[in-house]
């Protein structure tokens, strides 16, 4: 056998057991990681890492959404043709009230597959009559969640989750022909990437909303939907706990035969690559 042939498949041989045993079971199974953003596509530079508990593309399970969270009670609408007009493949919407606050939010999430089809909110409301009024980001925190208490991931590597998340914000207006406001509304929203190996195209929206006043603040939306936001999150996401790798893992569960083992795997295409060298260093 030629040495380059040889070199050739056990390197091959080599990277095919050396990819499964450095590998973690988040990288491949149904619970990896999924990130939250503010972009569709692409890096925003705050995205956040998380484990989805909600399996957005289910409806049965979307329906079992909670229509009370805390004090929040909801009102469930059944608006199939916004979910055509979004290009969504499952949807979930809800109007959520607080006792506390005075602002109904209208809180929807949409899913699918197809993301050249699907139309975020800057898009999506000026294709429904809206002018877009204010761009803009806004910092949710997410107080109270004992299961964010611990970083998967080093300060150094980035995307720690640290108690906020980031979302995009819309301020849209609709106007009389005379150009008289006569609707306003403050959008929140932000998306739901999946980085598992399996699935590369499926891309959730989370959206909140808010009727406000033609003229005036704000602010008493964007608390209230802020804290819908960060009531529901945990509703929806986990922080992503450190994971070993599954060399690690077979030698905490099997010891010094597990350890062997990996090793005699590992070995075996660098013997099978290195056989011609040791035969001429012991023969010659």
């Amino acid at each position: 056998m030629k040495q380059t042939f040889r070199i050739t498949i056990g390197i091959i041989v080599l990277v095919s057991v050396l990819t499964p045993l450095l590998s973690t079971p988040g990288m491949v199974s149904p619970g990896g990681v999924s990130i939250i953003s503010t972009e569709l596509s692409g890096s925003s530079g705050k995205e956040i890492f998380v484990r989805t508990k909600l399996d957005f593309a289910r409806p049965e399970t979307m329906k079992d959404f909670p229509q009370k969270i805390g004090q929040w009670h909801s009102t469930s609408y059944n608006w199939s043709r916004l979910k055509e007009h979004l290009g969504a493949e499952t949807m979930l919407s809800r109007a959520y009230r607080h006792p506390d606050l005075s602002n109904t939010v209208f809180f929807l999430i949409i899913q699918g597959t197809n993301r050249s089809t699907f139309h975020p909110p800057i898009v999506c409301y000026p294709a429904l009559g809206y002018e877009i009024e204010e761009e803009g980001e806004v910092k949710v925190p997410i107080e109270d969640a004992s299961w964010a208490q611990e970083h998967w991931r080093s300060e150094k590597e980035g995307s720690v989750f640290k108690g906020e998340m980031n979302t995009k914000k819309l301020v849209v207006v609709k106007r009389s022909k005379n150009g008289e406001i006569t609707e306003r509304r403050v959008v929140l929203y932000y998306y739901v990437r999946d980085e598992r190996m399996s699935v590369t195209k499926e891309i959730t929206m989370v959206r909140l909303s808010a009727l406000v006043p033609v003229s005036g603040s704000d602010h008493d939306a964007v608390e209230a939907m802020k804290k819908l936001a960060a009531d529901t999150f945990p509703e929806m996401f986990e922080v992503k706990p450190e994971e070993r790798t599954i060399a690690e893992m077979v030698v905490i569960k099997h010891g010094a035969p597990g350890f062997l083992v990996i090793a005699m795997l590992v070995s075996a295409p660098i013997i099978f690559m290195m056989l011609p060298f040791i035969k001429r260093k012991v023969f010659v």
